[in-house]
């Protein structure tokens, strides 16, 4: 047995044995996004903070309701302008949204 037939099967032998892995870390590359915003989505959508009909103030002058809620976007309708807004899930955490809440926070 030549070298070179050694070399090409220790090649095959670690290509059988982890190919599995090479292929898995290609797909999550593939797939990163994806997997982000799906995350980001399923941590607001399950979230106690923020419900579909909530009214709420995005960054502090832009008053919306929230309409939807999905694992990958959110859609809030801009009140003042009567636009919709699409926000990927993955950025909704960089926004400022303040709820506004019932009976201007006092209890009851």
């Amino acid at each position: 047995m030549t070298d070179i037939d050694k070399l090409q099967n220790v090649f095959e032998n670690l290509i059988g044995s982890y190919g599995w892995l090479f292929l898995a870390g290609v797909a999550a590359l593939f797939f990163r996004n994806l997997i982000i915003n799906t995350v980001a989505g399923i941590m607001f959508l399950f979230g106690s903070d923020f419900d579909v009909d909530d009214i709420v103030y995005i960054d502090g002058n832009k008053k919306a309701r929230i309409v939807r809620q999905t694992l990958f976007k959110t859609v809030f309708h801009l009140i003042e302008t009567d636009r919709k807004l699409i926000i990927p899930n993955t950025s909704l955490y960089e926004l400022k949204l303040e709820k506004v809440l019932p009976n201007n926070g006092k209890k009851l």
